[in-house]
């Protein structure tokens, strides 16, 4: 196998990059199609995205690694592995600072057979250190793309893929678990394969807390989109399966964050079946690892298609920054009407602090999420324009905490107020909003919605005061719907209008 290794950068991309280098936006036009399935953050701030580029038609892929360092310049870089097929679906970063990737590849050029999995470290200028690959146990027949991974409590990468095999009247769908563990120069120390009768989907590897064990989100019965919390131990055996008695959230699913040793935030696609119509939505839920819904917050807009982001949608900055992404577009294949991509912000407590939207020139979707360095994010898509050439481009966004914050106070004045609930309104930066009684708040909700219904803050308020004041530079232009509950009581509701 001859192997060639291309750094390159994508002559036709655009890039716009703030003075502040901080906030940036980077559009990679490759005339390919090209997606980023997994990205992680490095020991000085860069990201890593990885994922593979090549003709849709024929599905010739080839792996391939971007770097997006945090002021926005990057580097890429194209594994053209020569009459063959490659992806690359997960990365980790080594104690040394290397890059730990896992990917698959075909020698057949067959994109549903990769048949060898396949481990390449590179450094941090993405140059080739070493690589393994490994050939799938038979019966099986090829690796997936999605897969996720991470590193344990002894420092080893642990991989939870996809393996599979042919259709037999034993078996009704043909993916099954392949668990790997490897030491940080990619030798294998433990793989195990787990065969079932129905389709199995990776979508979360997470390490319990004061745990050496490893708990997986996947879903089972592709169809029927049946999801499970799987637990396994060091040498990768199963100890117990719980299921996820819900059927709001069915896809999609992600976690980034442990409330206590037995509890964490999941996000994921929620779907409820409105008489045949489904209407769809990006979910938070509380749970806890026997599989218990606690608590559950729904981000939707009447009338409108929302998905969560295909891989990632949840990433954890700190514990009052908590980001949520996802994206707007209606049913159908290789559509251009323009969408727009979707940024909420919530804290631990699952209040709901700030919203953003991006795009909304071409046709988005999102694929993941991850928490940046300075407590913002960076967010990675596609976009696709060409409703003749069925192929997508690579889009970047980071966005800074302070852009998507709504900031609230409750104080007490005495001074001579306006006669008006809420004013000014018209307003830019802030509006005050009156409580009528002076006293300590101890159970208020504060929402705000768009016009159109989404909403975009929620948050449970106390302290002592007759007014409370919000921060609202940071939304967009328009017209904003606000309500106030004590406990189940409604106390007030209104408009206010955002120049």
């Amino acid at each position: 196998m001859v192997r060639v290794f291309i750094n390159w950068v994508f002559l036709l991309g655009f890039f716009s990059i703030s003075l502040s280098q901080t906030s940036f936006e980077i559009g990679l036009n490759s005339e390919e199609d090209c997606k980023v399935w997994e990205a992680n953050i490095d020991n000085n701030g860069s990201v890593i995205l990885v994922g593979n580029i090549g003709p849709y038609i024929g599905l010739d892929y080839d792996a391939f690694v971007i770097k997006v360092n945090p002021d926005g310049d990057y580097i890429t870089k194209r594994f053209d592995l020569l009459d063959t097929l490659s992806v690359f679906s997960t990365v980790e970063i080594l104690d040394n600072g290397n890059y730990f990737i896992i990917g698959s590849y075909s020698l057949e050029e067959n994109y549903l057979q990769r048949d060898n999995l396949w481990i390449v470290i590179l450094d941090e200028e993405l140059n080739l250190i070493s690589e393994r690959s490994y050939q799938i146990r038979e019966p099986y027949v090829g690796f997936g793309t999605s897969a996720c991974s991470l590193i344990d409590n002894d420092g080893n990468i642990v991989l939870a893929a996809i393996a599979g095999d042919e259709d037999s009247k034993e078996k009704t769908i043909f993916a099954d678990f392949a668990f790997y563990k490897f030491n940080q120069q990619g030798d294998t120390l433990v793989s195990k394969y787990y065969s079932y009768i129905w389709d199995e989907l990776p979508w979360e590897l997470r390490q319990m807390p004061n745990s050496d064990n490893i708990m997986l989100i996947e879903r089972c019965t592709y169809y029927n989109n049946h999801n499970e919390l799987l637990f396994i131990d060091t040498d990768l055996n199963i100890l117990k399966i719980n299921n996820w008695a819900t059927i709001d959230m069915d896809g999609d699913v992600s976690s980034d964050f442990w409330c206590t040793d037995t509890s964490f935030l999941v996000s994921g696609r929620g779907s409820w079946n409105m008489d045949g119509y489904y209407e769809y939505f990006i979910n938070v839920y509380l749970m806890d690892t026997s599989a218990n819904i606690h608590q559950e917050l729904v981000l939707n807009k009447n009338d409108t298609i929302d998905y969560s982001a295909w891989r990632n949608s949840m990433a954890y900055a700190n514990d009052s920054t908590i980001y949520i992404g996802g994206f707007q577009n209606p049913f159908g294949f290789w559509l251009t009407d323009p969408t727009i991509v979707e940024l909420y912000v919530i804290d631990k407590n699952m209040n709901l602090l700030g919203y953003k939207e991006l795009g909304g020139d071409a046709n988005y979707e999102v694929w993941g999420i991850i928490a940046t360095d300075d407590d913002g994010c960076l967010i990675y898509g596609t976009s696709y324009t060409n409703d003749s050439v069925p192929e997508r481009d690579v889009h970047i966004w980071k966005v800074l905490r302070e852009e998507i914050n709504i900031i609230t106070k409750i104080t007490e004045t005495n001074q001579n107020i306006p006669n008006f609930d809420i004013y000014p309104n018209p307003a830019v930066n802030e509006v005050n909003l009156k409580l009528n009684k002076n006293k300590s708040w101890d159970n208020l909700t504060f929402s705000i919605f768009t016009i159109d219904g989404k909403k975009v803050f929620q948050k449970q308020i106390q302290g002592k005061g007759n007014m409370l004041n919000i921060n609202i530079s940071n939304l967009s232009e328009g017209i904003y719907v606000y309500r106030i509950f004590e406990k189940n009581n409604l106390i007030t509701n209104g408009k206010f209008i955002k120049k």
